[in-house]
């Protein structure tokens, strides 16, 4: 077999974390992959992986090994696009991993306006409110909202998500409405667990003075979906990006509160694996929604490449 698909072989195991699932997309036997990773070694001269009875990890050759592989299939991916689409249509299958809510509520609804303009490529978009590991997840890029703590990635910033304090009419009927920080000390107030700050809300005044607050409530959760719902049942007041928001808001179902004080923006960020150049089929989705996101209300565009 050639060297070209035991790296293929190879990249596909370290991105599934797994050589059945590998198998799987091969219609093959985990043996048969197990053989091809072992050629691969045999090949190079070193041990790419540290095998145990139920799990493999990367050795620090074979991660090193990884992300050359990585840079070579991608550059081949680019050269067969280019040679072979003779109407200049960018194919293929995009791995994309976003936050639940912002993917479900401004990355799907934009999709068709996206298709419209690329409708042979492929999207694989997969959301979870954690910070996904791209290695893991297999995903070519991935949406971040908040301050960026990984220094291996590199980042594309593409906006900020304004944020704001919210409740429903019911809620702020029943319990009045906070006008400045100190009052959310008497209000039940939607802990949003993905924060780092978690029970400390920060604001800035009118004369961007910042003001911070020790709130406490009776319900929290790591689901933006979740907030969302409590605070439309009338549960409390919650700290969110208006992006969370936007349809309520617009209904009059969640009213902006505190307006004199507003929350920090977040950065908007989406990030690569530092060994990949980005390819063709990345590059026209990132721009894609930097554009579509610079017409957004609830979101700022900020264009800039960064290493983090």
């Amino acid at each position: 077999m050639d060297r070209l698909r035991l790296m293929e072989t190879f990249v596909r195991v370290v991105e599934t974390g797994n050589f059945s699932a590998v198998a799987r997309e091969s219609r093959t036997t985990q043996s048969a992959i197990s053989k091809q990773v072992q050629a691969l070694e045999a090949l190079v001269g070193v041990p790419l992986l540290s095998r145990s009875t139920r799990s493999h990890s990367l050795t620090e050759a074979g991660q090193l090994y990884y992300e050359r592989c990585k840079q070579v299939l991608d550059t081949l991916e680019e050269a067969r696009i280019e040679v072979h689409r003779a109407d200049r249509e960018i194919s293929g299958v995009l791995r994309v991993a976003a936050p639940a809510a912002f993917g479900r509520l401004h990355i799907v609804p934009r999709l068709p306006a996206f298709y419209a303009r690329h409708p042979r490529l492929k999207v694989d978009l997969q959301l979870d409110d954690s910070f996904v590991d791209l290695v893991v997840a297999g995903a070519d890029l991935a949406f971040r909202v908040g301050e960026l703590k990984d220094s291996r990635l590199v980042a594309r910033r593409i906006g900020r998500a304004h944020r704001a304090t919210l409740a429903s009419p019911a809620y702020i009927e029943r319990h009045g409405e906070p006008c400045k920080p100190d009052d959310l000390l008497a209000h039940n107030c939607l802990i949003y667990t993905g924060l780092a700050t978690m029970n400390e809300w920060t604001y800035l005044d009118t004369e961007d003075k910042a003001h911070s607050v020790r709130i406490d409530g009776n319900f929290q959760t790591n689901s933006s979906e979740a907030i969302r719902e409590a605070v439309c049942s009338g549960l409390g007041v919650s700290y969110s990006p208006l992006w969370v928001f936007g349809d309520e808001i617009r209904a009059g179902r969640v009213r902006r509160v505190m307006t004199d004080f507003r929350p920090p923006s977040l950065p908007l960020n989406v990030v690569f694996q530092p060994a990949r150049r980005p390819s063709l089929k990345i590059n026209c989705f990132v721009d894609f929604f930097a554009e579509a996101f610079s017409q957004d209300p609830d979101i700022a565009q900020m264009l800039d490449a960064e290493r983090i």
